[in-house]
C-alpha cells in the first residue's frame, strides 16, 4: 500500500529523510497507487488512491483514497528492536483503515518484524482489544465493510485484534532479498464482494532492486492469490537543481587596497547597497532574498567590504535586510575574514565565535564617510518562473485529477517601505471539468468552482501592493491589498513575533476579501459579498534541523472554524517539502452520501535556478491534495512574513554559516 514492509504487512523501517516515494501494487481485490513522503526522521506520510478491482484490464468498481502514515517511536539498538506506529487511512474510508504498531530486528542477514494491528491488518481477531480496558470506547464495534469515512475517534477501536510477523533474507545476489510473513488479515470486507475468496495468511515473495531507485516486488499470498508491487523513490537532497545566489564568488585581495582606483575596480555584489567607509568600520545593507543561502551571501558580502575598507578599518558590519524588513546587525572582525580567506589559519566555526549580532542603527548621512551613491536608485526587482502541478489521488470520484500552470512571480522594492507585484498565469491542461457537478456542500462555493479558472487560458493571479515594516529584528508587519490569489482580491494584514535566537515564533492575520469571477477578462471581477478569514499562527524550529512545525487556528475562507498543523522540512540545496492537515466544523460532501471535515496534503518545491536561460529563482511547484474543495480553504498570502522573514532568522543564520566561504 505504499509503506516500507513484507509483502502485505507493515515494518519499524524507514526510508531517510527527504525521499519520496511513488508507486503501485495490486493483490485481489485492490490496485493501489501512492506516493509517499519521508518528511522528516521520524514521520513517514503516504497518499493512496485505492481501486476495487480483481484484474487489471477491469474497470474499477470502487475507490477508497486514503493518507496514511507511520510515526517512529523507538530507534533500533544492540539489544531492542526499531518501533513505530502507524495508521491506513489515517483520512480515508473505513474499508481500507487499519492501526498497527510493528517491531523490527536486523540480525546478520536476515530482518525479522512482528506485531499488532486493529482494523483490516488486525481482522483476523487473534485476542481481545486490550484498549478495552482503557476505556469502553474502544470496544465499539469496527465495521470492515464500511464505506463511511474514517474519523480520529476510530482509531484503534474494535472488539478484536491480531497480530502478525515476518521477516526478510537478503541474498548474496545484490539487490535481492526473500520475503515471507503471517498476515493477520482476515478479509472480512472484502468477502462481501460476490465471488471473492480469502487467501491463507501466509504469503512468500522476492524484491529486487536493480537500482537505489527502483524496487520489484513479487509474492503468493496462499495458494491463490499473487501480488505485485513497483515503486520509484529519489532523495531530494540529491535534486540537481540550483538555490538561489545573489552574486559570484569574490575573492579577498592582498594587500589591503588603498587607492581610490582600485578600490573603485571591485564589483559590488548585486544585493550590497548603502557601503559606508571609516577608518575604523564598513558598513553596508544587505538585501536578501527569500531563497538565498544566508551563510553564502553574508561571506560574499563580507569579502567585498573588506577589499574596499580603508586600512585601518577592522570591524565590517552588514544590516541584513528582505523587503524593508529589518533582520539583525552582524558584525564580523576583518582580520578573520583574511586569515580565512587568504592564509586558511582560520575557518567560518571560529569567526561564529567572534561575530556580535544586535539591533540595526540608522545609518548616519551628516558624517565625512564615503557613500555609495547606488542606494538612491535601490531598486530591486525579483523574477519567479514557476511550474505549478497539482494532483490529487484523494478522490471518490476520479482516480486521478490534477491542473498544471506556469506562472511568473514579479515583485518590486519600491520607497517608502512599499512592495509591488504581478503574477500572470497561463493555464496548461487539467481534468478538474470531471467533477464540476459534484463540488457543493451547502455553504457556499470557495473553492469547488476551480475548474472554472483552470478553463481560462490565461489569467493573472496577482497585482498587489503591500508595505512592510520591522519595529526590531523580531517584530514585523505587512499590508496587503489587491488581487491577493488566483481565486481572491481584498485587503488585510499579518503581524510576526520572531525573537532572534529563540525557537517558537507567534503571529496573526486578518483579510477581508471578494471571490474573484472566472468569467471575465483575467477574473478582474470580483462578488459584492466580502468573505472574512483571520488566523492565529505558531511556528516551532526543531534544534539542529531545517524542519519547521506550525500550527493555525481560526476562521477559514468559507467561515468555518477549525486548525491546521503541519510540517516543513528545507534542504541545504533549496529544496523545501511540506506536509499539513485541516480540520474544520464543516464538511465536504463525498460520492457515498457521507462528508469529510478534514483536508490535508502535501507541497513539495523544487529548484530549477541552474537551466540555461530561465531566470536563477524558477522552481517546480508540485503539490498533492484534493482539488476544488470548500471546508479547510485558506487565503494564499501573497508576503508571508514568516518566509521572508526566514534568510533574516538566526537559525538561518546559523546553520547556513557553514558556507561563509563558498
Amino acid at each position: 500500500m505504499g509503506t516500507l514492509g513484507l509483502n502485505t504487512i507493515p515494518s519499524a523501517r524507514f526510508d531517510e529523510t527527504g525521499t519520496v516515494r511513488v508507486g503501485a501494487g495490486a493483490s485481489d481485490p485492490y490496485m493501489h497507487s501512492f506516493i509517499g513522503f519521508q518528511l522528516a526522521n521520524p514521520l513517514y506520510v503516504s497518499i493512496r488512491q485505492s481501486a476495487e478491482v480483481s484484474s487489471l484490464t477491469d474497470s474499477a468498481k470502487r475507490l477508497y483514497p486514503g493518507i496514511d502514515f507511520k510515526l517512529k517511536l523507538l530507534d533500533e539498538t544492540n539489544t531492542r528492536p526499531a518501533v513505530a506506529i502507524g495508521i491506513n487511512s489515517a483520512l480515508g474510508h473505513k474499508k481500507t483503515s487499519s492501526e498497527y504498531i510493528a517491531l523490527s530486528k536486523r540480525i546478520n542477514n536476515f530482518d525479522f518484524t512482528g506485531g499488532v494491528a486493529w482494523g483490516q491488518l488486525g481482522s483476523a481477531g487473534h485476542i481481545k482489544n486490550p484498549l478495552r480496558a482503557v476505556s469502553s470506547h474502544f470496544d465499539s464495534n469496527r465495521n470492515y465493510g464500511s464505506e463511511e469515512t474514517n474519523y480520529f475517534n476510530d482509531w484503534f477501536t474494535g472488539e478484536d485484534i491480531g497480530f502478525f510477523a515476518g521477516a526478510e533474507y537478503f541474498t548474496p545476489i545484490k539487490g535481492l532479498s526473500i520475503k515471507g510473513e503471517w498476515g493477520a488479515n482476515d478479509y472480512i470486507g472484502e468477502r462481501a464482494i460476490t465471488g471473492f475468496k480469502a487467501p491463507a495468511p501466509w504469503s512468500v515473495g522476492l524484491n529486487y532492486k536493480p537500482k537505489d531507485w527502483v524496487d520489484i516486488s513479487a509474492s503468493a499470498i496462499g495458494n491463490d492469490k499473487l501480488m505485485a508491487r513497483l515503486s520509484l523513490q529519489k532523495n531530494l537532497k540529491k535534486w540537481i537543481g540550483k538555490p538561489y545566489e545573489s552574486s559570484n564568488k569574490i575573492d579577498v585581495l592582498e594587500p589591503r587596497l588603498a587607492d581610490k582606483k582600485t578600490i573603485k575596480e571591485q564589483k559590488k555584489p548585486s544585493n550590497v547597497f548603502k557601503v559606508e567607509t571609516s577608518d575604523f568600520i564598513t558598513k553596508a545593507s544587505l538585501e536578501l532574498h527569500k531563497d538565498d543561502n544566508t551563510g553564502v551571501s553574508i561571506g560574499r558580502a563580507a569579502h567585498y567590504l573588506s577589499n574596499v575598507s580603508k586600512p585601518t578599518a577592522e570591524v565590517i558590519e552588514l544590516n541584513l535586510n528582505n523587503n524593508h524588513l529589518k533582520g539583525p546587525s552582524l558584525k564580523i572582525l576583518r582580520k578573520d575574514i583574511e586569515k580565512a580567506s587568504l592564509t586558511h589559519t582560520s575557518s567560518p566555526e571560529e569567526i561564529w565565535q567572534k561575530i556580535k549580532l544586535s539591533k540595526q542603527e540608522k545609518s548616519k548621512s551628516d558624517n565625512k564617510k564615503r557613500k555609495d551613491k547606488s542606494v538612491k536608485k535601490v531598486k530591486l526587482n525579483q523574477f519567479d518562473f514557476i511550474y505549478k502541478s497539482k494532483v490529487s489521488l484523494s478522490e471518490d470520484v476520479a482516480g486521478f485529477l490534477g491542473r498544471d500552470a506556469l506562472v511568473l512571480e514579479t515583485k518590486s522594492r519600491l520607497p517608502f517601505g512599499f512592495v509591488a507585484g504581478v503574477t500572470p498565469r497561463l493555464n496548461l491542461f487539467d481534468n478538474l471539468d470531471r467533477i464540476t457537478d459534484l463540488r457543493s456542500n451547502g455553504f457556499g462555493v470557495i473553492r469547488s468552482n476551480e475548474s472554472d479558472f483552470a478553463s481560462q487560458r490565461v489569467s493573472i493571479d496577482r497585482f498587489f501592493a503591500s508595505w512592510l515594516h520591522s519595529f526590531t529584528p523580531s517584530t514585523h508587519v505587512a499590508v496587503t491589498s489587491g488581487y491577493l490569489e488566483e481565486m481572491y482580491s481584498g485587503t488585510g494584514g499579518e503581524v510576526l513575533y520572531r525573537p532572534q535566537q529563540k525557537t517558537y515564533a507567534l503571529g496573526a492575520e486578518f483579510w477581508q476579501v471578494r471571490k474573484r469571477s472566472p468569467y471575465t477578462l483575467l477574473s478582474y471581477a470580483a462578488e459584492k459579498e466580502n468573505n472574512t478569514t483571520a488566523h492565529l499562527n505558531l511556528w516551532y524550529e526543531v534544534p539542529k534541523t531545517n524542519i519547521t512545525s506550525f500550527a493555525r487556528v481560526g476562521r477559514y475562507l468559507g467561515g468555518d472554524f477549525g486548525a491546521t498543523v503541519g510540517l516543513e522540512n528545507k534542504f541545504d540545496n533549496g529544496v523545501k517539502l511540506k506536509g499539513f492537515a485541516t480540520v474544520t466544523d464543516e464538511a465536504d460532501s463525498n460520492l457515498f452520501g457521507g462528508t469529510s471535515h478534514l483536508y490535508s496534503g502535501v507541497k513539495l518545491s523544487l529548484p530549477i535556478g541552474n537551466i540555461p536561460y530561465v531566470p536563477k529563482t524558477s522552481r517546480i511547484d508540485f503539490e498533492v491534495s484534493p482539488l476544488a474543495r470548500d471546508s479547510g480553504q485558506s487565503l494564499d498570502n501573497p508576503m508571508p512574513l514568516y518566509e521572508l522573514t526566514e534568510p533574516l532568522s538566526y537559525r538561518q543564520i546559523e546553520r547556513s554559516w557553514k558556507n561563509l566561504l563558498d
